[in-house]
C-alpha cells in the first residue's frame, strides 16, 4: 500500500481491490470509482481523527500550562521587586549621604564647612560617575546573558555523570566571563547518562498488556486491534488502533478506568474500522460512559420504614399497655405446675333426690 498514491488510477483502483481480498473488506465488490472514492474518505477521514487528537490533546494542556505560567510570572515579580528595591537603595546612598551632610550644617557655615561639603558633593559625583550610566542598574554587566549561558550549561550536564570536574568547573568560568563554550557538547559526550529510576507499574497490567518506554500497549489477539496508553498528569491518555493502522477512538480517564475500558475498545474495533461515521474523540466518550455505567452496582431498592426503637419513651409505653403484649408475655412466662382435677362429686342418697 505504500505506493498506491504514485500510480495511475487504473492500477491504485487494482491494488485497492486486492489489499480488500486479503483482508476481507466488504470493498472488494465495489466499482473502480467507489474504491476509489472510499479510499479518498477513509483518508480523509485519518486525517480529521490525527487533528482532532492533537488538538484534544493540546487543549487538555491548558490548564497544566496556566498554572505553570502562572507561578513563573508570580516568581519572577517577586524576584523583581526585590532586584528593584535593592537596586534602588543602592543608586540612592551618595545622595542620602549628601543630603545628611547639607542638612546638618548650621545657620552660618564658616568657611571649612562649605569646603566639606563640596568635597562630599564631589566624591558623589565619581561615585556615580563609576556606577555608570542608570540603564545598567535594570541589567548589570550583561547578567541576563550570563545567566541564560549558565542555564545552558547546567542543563546540557546536569543529566550526566562520570564528568570530569576540572572540565566542568573551567565551563562554568568561561560562562560567567563571557568565555568559548565551543567544547561543551565535547566535554558532555564523556559522561553517561544518569540513571532513570523506574516507574510504578500501573494497577491495570495485566494479562495482554506490554510495558515499553512509558507506553503501555494492550492487544488481546496477535495482529488485531491494540489500545496504546501513557500518562499525562494525574490520568492516562488512550489511543485505539486498528490493525490495519487506522486510529479509530482516543481520549482521557483515571487510571482506575483503564482496565476495563480498554477491553471494551477493542472489541468495538472491527466494527468502528467499517464504519468511520463517528468522531474518534465521540466513540470513547461513549464508550468510557459506557463502561462506568456497567461497572457501577445497582441501586438498592426502597426499604420499609425502620421500626421504632424501644428505648422510646412513647412506644414503650404503647407497647406495655397492648394486650398482644400482655398475652405474648403470658404465654412466654413459665406456667405452675398443674394441679390434680378435683375428685367427682358423690350422688346424694336424699329420699327427697330419688322421688
Amino acid at each position: 500500500m505504500s505506493g498506491v498514491w504514485n500510480v495511475p488510477a487504473a492500477e491504485r483502483a487494482a491494488i485497492l481491490r486486492e489489499h480488500a481480498v486479503q483482508s476481507g473488506s466488504p470493498g472488494k465488490d465495489l466499482s473502480d470509482l467507489e474504491l476509489l472514492n472510499e479510499a479518498y474518505e477513509s483518508v480523509l477521514r485519518e486525517q480529521i481523527d490525527t487533528r482532532d487528537r492533537y488538538m484534544g490533546l493540546l487543549t487538555s494542556l491548558t490548564g497544566h500550562e496556566e498554572a505553570v505560567r502562572t507561578a513563573a510570572v508570580a516568581a519572577l515579580k517577586e524576584d523583581a521587586d526585590h532586584y528593584a528595591k535593592y537596586a534602588v537603595r543602592a543608586r540612592m546612598k551618595p545622595f542620602d549621604a549628601l543630603l545628611h551632610r547639607a542638612a546638618n550644617l548650621p545657620d552660618r557655615p564658616n568657611l571649612g564647612q562649605v569646603e566639606g561639603l563640596r568635597a562630599a558633593a564631589e566624591r558623589v559625583r565619581l561615585e556615580l560617575k563609576d556606577a555608570g550610566p542608570a540603564e545598567d542598574v535594570v541589567d548589570p554587566g550583561d547578567a541576563r546573558h550570563i545567566l541564560r549561558t549558565l542555564r545552558h550549561v547546567v542543563g546540557v550536564l546536569g543529566d550526566l555523570e562520570g564528568l570530569d570536574g576540572s572540565d566542568v568547573l573551567r565551563l562554568v568560568t568561561d560562562a560567567l566571563d563571557r568565555g568559548p563554550l565551543a567544547d561543551l557538547f565535547t566535554v558532555a559526550d564523556q559522561g553517561t547518562p544518569k540513571p532513570v529510576p523506574p516507574l510504578p507499574q500501573p494497577t491495570f497490567a495485566g494479562p495482554d498488556w506490554a510495558h515499553a518506554h512509558r507506553l503501555w500497549t494492550y492487544q488481546p489477539e496477535r495482529n488485531g486491534a491494540h489500545v496504546k496508553a501513557y500518562p499525562l498528569g494525574e490520568d492516562w491518555y488512550l489511543d485505539l488502533w486498528s490493525h490495519a493502522g487506522q486510529l479509530l477512538a482516543f481520549g482521557t480517564v483515571p487510571e482506575t478506568e483503564v482496565a476495563a475500558l480498554a477491553p471494551a475498545l477493542t472489541a468495538r474495533a472491527a466494527t468502528w474500522s467499517h464504519d468511520r461515521s463517528d468522531y474518534a474523540w465521540r466513540r470513547f466518550t461513549d464508550t468510557a460512559q459506557a463502561t462506568r455505567t456497567a461497572a457501577s452496582p445497582p441501586e438498592p431498592s426502597p426499604s420499609a420504614p425502620a421500626a421504632p426503637r424501644p428505648d422510646d419513651a412513647r412506644v414503650h409505653a404503647a407497647t406495655v399497655a397492648s394486650p398482644s403484649r400482655s398475652a405474648a408475655q403470658t404465654a412466654a412466662a413459665p406456667m405452675p405446675p398443674a394441679k390434680p382435677p378435683p375428685a367427682p362429686a358423690v350422688a346424694s342418697a336424699s329420699p327427697a333426690r330419688r322421688r
